[in-house]
């Protein structure tokens, strides 16, 4: 059985990103938002209580919560499995989820965390008020009191899971689609580590907590610069470089060897450069003295004769 916890802020698109899936891996949705909003709209008691709570930004009390949860797992034991999206928001509630799935002989498999930053949460929930008229996305004071909320008692819920081996990060801006592929590749991973479900896709499967949040673009955009221009110039220029070496090597005329000789000489000797400039000139000298020579004998002979 697949059992996820889905974590994240108000407006991390938790929601959207259930429904998909729920679609892809024939999973139920869980999410005690809705069951709560379900129990408002029924003016139970329990939805009254609820609504009071939730108008002043703070978090549903333990006991409302868990009771919903128990009726919902009942209701559906065909289940491959669950997404609980909104739960648990706490240790406490963490640890009391546990225990109910070990009465039902199952257990949480991974907790993935919805990354988003605070400024983009709340412009995302301020539309979503706009749109859907939900009171307590209306109010800016109201959200940014319910993402201190999260911020203060919720993150800590990652050392939780950590400890455990289920914590798993995922970069919540972006497209719908590339926060799905990437929550895909996040549980594949996990679940199918001999099937890997992206090869040029970064993952955050293995994640450390002190790593967050996870920026995939970023390790996107290295990836991108390996089989970049800037490797085959540096190639193309060795070639150039080992080329003109062997070349200047073969054309180096009788003249300049003469002046790289003297120019040792010189430095051995300690010599200036003016030294070296004459030994260069002797150097013809010596061999024309040859051919002198031997004018000069037949010279001789001419006179004897």
């Amino acid at each position: 059985m697949l059992n996820l916890v889905l974590f994240g802020p108000p407006g991390a698109g938790k929601g959207t990103q259930s429904k998909k899936l729920c679609d892809t891996y024939n999973l139920v949705h869980l999410s005690t938002g809705d069951l709560l909003r379900d129990e408002i709209a029924r003016a139970t008691s329990l939805g009254m209580q609820a609504k009071q709570i939730m108008d002043k930004g703070e978090l549903v009390g333990d006991h409302i919560v868990i009771s919903m949860i128990e009726a919902k797992l009942d209701a559906n034991p065909q289940a491959q499995g669950f997404i609980f999206d909104g739960f648990p928001r706490t240790q406490a509630q963490a640890q009391a989820l546990d225990e109910l799935l070990k009465k039902k002989k199952t257990a949480i498999s991974m907790m993935i965390a919805l990354e988003v930053n605070d400024e983009e949460l709340t412009q995302r929930l301020l539309l979503r008020g706009a749109n859907s008229g939900r009171a307590d996305d209306r109010s800016e004071e109201v959200i940014r009191r319910r993402i201190y909320e999260y911020n203060s008692k919720t993150a800590p819920l990652k050392q939780y899971y950590a400890a455990q081996n289920k914590f798993h990060s995922v970069y919540g801006m972006g497209s719908v689609e590339n926060i799905f592929e990437l929550l895909c590749a996040t549980i594949n991973n996990k679940t199918k580590p001999k099937e890997p479900f992206h090869d040029g896709l970064v993952t955050v499967a293995d994640i450390n907590v002190q790593d967050e949040p996870a920026k995939h673009l970023k390790v996107e955009n290295k990836a991108k610069k390996k089989p970049a221009k800037k490797t085959v110039k540096r190639v193309e220029k060795r070639i150039i470089k080992k080329a003109t070496k062997k070349t200047s090597k073969k054309t180096i005329t009788k003249k300049a060897a003469a002046k790289k000789i003297s120019k040792k000489t010189a430095k051995k000797k300690g010599t200036p450069k003016k030294a070296a400039k004459k030994a260069v000139k002797k150097a013809p000298k010596k061999t024309a003295k040859k051919p002198a020579k031997k004018i000069l004998k037949k010279v001789k002979n001419k006179k004897k004769r």
